[in-house]
């Protein structure tokens, strides 16, 4: 399954620390102030910049949550997606973590647009509960001393050396692709969600079993159904009904 996508704030992720195995035989995170091991994140932000090369290789986006700024970045075939968001959107973005020179930035899975802007209003309150839980757990967020650049206008496009050898060598994999599931699936995958959880979230062996199907099938439909933002992981292994 993929790892969790935290809800955050953007000052959390610029403010984290990027972590890389020194043999590059573990996944690269970031550690943010609060003690998260984040690979992916969720943010919802302003789009105060826009970035597009001329030879459709590269973009960037610049998004502004009130926190901090962070930018989105695609190349090649990601280019297009980017490419329909301007100025002003408020999109909620769920994207992998990347550091390059010192910048954190993110690498879009799933950009909406999101057009009720109280929505960034629910984000607010969802991650002050998240956080309230953490203190109440005696967790206390520490300053991670980091020379952070400054973030450039986003004439912020990678040095050609960086380019011709980007991702980094531990970034280069890419995810397996989606797998093909039957909406019929999906939706009765939905439902057992809806029936079995009970405020902690489902495992994928409690769904199995409640619709008498192959754990492995029930995985593939929630790894689809996660990325159309149906579902969430509030913690590792559970899932519940993105409402």
């Amino acid at each position: 399954m993929r790892s969790t996508a935290y809800k955050l704030k953007i000052e959390d992720l610029v403010r984290g620390e990027y972590i890389r195995s020194p043999e590059g035989t573990e996944p690269s995170y970031l550690l943010t102030p609060w003690g998260q091991h984040v690979t992916r994140a969720r943010v919802m932000g302003t789009v105060i910049d826009k970035f597009i090369r001329e030879d459709q290789g590269y973009a960037a986006l610049r998004i502004d949550d009130g926190s901090e700024t962070i930018s989105l970045r695609a190349w090649r075939e990601g280019v297009p997606e980017l490419d329909r968001f301007s100025v002003g959107d408020l999109v909620d973005v769920v994207g992998r973590v990347r550091e390059f020179e010192g910048e954190i930035y993110l690498v879009p899975e799933l950009l909406l647009r999101v057009e009720d802007p109280n929505w960034e209003l629910v984000r607010e309150l969802d991650i002050i509960d998240l956080k309230r839980e953490a203190l109440s757990r005696g967790v206390q967020p520490r300053h991670i001393h980091a020379e952070k650049p400054e973030p450039s206008k986003l004439k912020l496009e990678l040095p050609q050396h960086a380019e011709t050898a980007e991702p980094a060598p531990e970034e280069a994999v890419e995810e397996p692709p989606l797998p093909e599931v039957p909406d019929e699936i999906k939706k009765r995958v939905i439902l057992a969600i809806e029936k079995l959880d009970k405020g902690k979230g489902v495992t994928p062996a409690e769904t199995a079993i409640e619709l008498n199907l192959p754990q492995a099938q029930v995985e593939d439909a929630l790894r689809v159904i996660f990325v159309e933002g149906d579902v969430f992981e509030p913690t590792a292994g559970r899932f519940k009904l993105a409402r």
